[in-house]
């Protein structure tokens, strides 16, 4: 078995929580399922439940820092409850790859979105935050060219507020964000009031013409 099997396998029992019980308690169990041999399996094993446990808490801190800092005004709407969700969500994904940090937060955007519109615990104010800033995070993965969201409330009163410390200031206006951009080229974003009573389907060709005219 090689060494970056062995990294993997290390990797799993420090962020996954079920795991990293099953393996203090039956280690032969869990590294032959992983494909480890007897030698690596001993040496693993040699570890202390204190030194997995220690190490897993740091990692995930480590992730957590990372996250605060791609989403910075969900984090500020969320307050404490940002955390706990965190740590909750941890135990679901592990990111790997060049761009680990970028798909972590991605993927904890949809587990927030998840989790917060079926507990309906937060304000949709907050939830608007959030769609916002997963659509910016999509944005630098740049797979897409364009973006469409709806919202309840005036994004630029949301993160105004939260840019100067403030309370979150919900000022109601629904309205649908467009984000595009040509290839080669700089986003471009609009945003497009609707009426709740009186719903508009607008085709991206209107969109962007509308855009153009204003500009």
């Amino acid at each position: 078995m090689s060494l970056s099997t062995v990294q993997q396998v290390l990797a799993r029992i420090y962020t996954d929580s079920k795991l990293r019980d099953d393996f203090l308690t039956n280690p032969d169990v869990v590294g032959i399922s992983f494909g480890l041999n007897c030698q690596e399996i001993q040496q693993l094993s040699k570890l202390s439940r204190q030194q997995v446990d220690l190490f897993a808490r740091s990692l995930k801190r480590k992730r957590l820092g990372e996250i605060r800092k791609l989403l910075p005004l969900t984090n500020q709407a969320l307050g404490k409850e940002f955390n706990p969700l965190f740590f909750q969500y941890s135990e679901t994904y592990l990111p790997t790859g060049n761009k680990k940090h970028l798909l972590d937060a991605i993927a904890f955007t949809k587990f927030l979105l998840q989790q917060l519109t079926t507990d309906n615990t937060q304000p949709v104010s907050v939830l608007d935050v959030l769609r916002y800033e997963a659509v910016r995070l999509k944005m630098f993965e740049g797979k897409r060219l364009l973006f469409c969201n709806r919202f309840y409330y005036h994004l630029e009163t949301l993160i105004n507020s939260l840019h100067s410390d403030s309370p979150l200031i919900p000022y109601p206006q629904p309205n649908i964000g467009i984000w595009f951009r040509l290839p080669n080229s700089q986003w471009r974003s609009l945003f497009i009031p609707f009426s709740v009573k009186r719903k508009k389907i607008f085709s991206f060709h209107r969109l962007v013409q509308k855009y153009l005219a204003i500009q």
